[in-house]
């Protein structure tokens, strides 16, 4: 009997034994696909996890900008043909708007330049491509509108009343700063077609013509986007 009772002791033993070695094997299985977890984790906050999303942009801007009001052709006034200088001065504004969960903004923007003796003011539809890349993404900007020239001009007329419309293209980078905040870069150059209405200072006489000029800005801004963005 006692023979029997150390053997079955033994058997017991080494039962117990062979048990823990499964239990342990069992709970070391998932720390094998850690590393592949870590690596699949890794790869979602890499160089692509940083990109801009949202629903709902603001965005505002300045930066420097010139303007050639009549780039494209003299204004012809009764006393001859008058060009008006080319100046040079602070531009800056904002932009609302939504890139529908994707990288094609759509919004309204409104900028407002000022040339010391008058300002250009242009307003309309903004449209925004984007390609993403690893850390910055490349933007370009299509802009159409209404303009006009506020707080005076550059051609002296009195009683002055215009407007008319402006058409942007630019080309840029965007870079996500944190989760909802973004900086943008770009050059954009602008056809800018005014009708003039007023008095000709020369002649006393009633005045209307068009000007077709150009604009150039760099602009840089934040974007601030909201609803639906990145988490940490």
């Amino acid at each position: 009997m006692k023979y029997v009772a150390m053997i079955s002791s033994a058997m017991m033993f080494l039962s117990a034994t062979a048990l823990a070695q499964d239990d342990s094997a069992s709970t070391e299985a998932p720390a094998e696909a850690t590393p592949e977890a870590a690596k699949e984790e890794g790869d979602d906050r890499g160089p692509y996890y940083k990109k801009v999303q949202g629903w709902l942009w603001i965005e505002g801007f300045a930066g420097p900008s010139g303007y050639d009001p009549d780039k494209f052709g003299s204004l012809t006034l009764s006393g001859g043909g008058r060009n008006a200088p080319k100046v040079k001065g602070p531009e800056g504004g904002f932009a609302v708007g939504t890139p529908f969960g994707g990288p094609f903004f759509l919004g309204w923007f409104y900028r407002q330049a000022n040339y010391g003796d008058y300002g250009l003011m242009k307003t309309g539809l903004e449209f925004q491509p984007t390609i993403r890349i690893p850390y910055v993404h490349i933007m370009f900007r299509v802009d159409l509108g209404y303009a006009k020239m506020i707080n005076g001009n550059p051609y002296g007329l009195t009683g002055l009343s215009n407007g008319g419309i402006v058409a942007t293209g630019g080309v840029g980078i965007r870079v996500p700063i944190v989760r909802w905040i973004s900086f943008v870069g770009s050059v954009d150059w602008s056809f800018v077609g005014l009708s003039l209405k007023g008095t000709d200072p020369d002649t006393s006489q009633s005045f209307n013509s068009w000007v077709l000029g150009r604009q150039v800005t760099g602009t840089f801004g934040l974007t601030f986007q909201f609803i639906g963005v990145r988490k940490n």
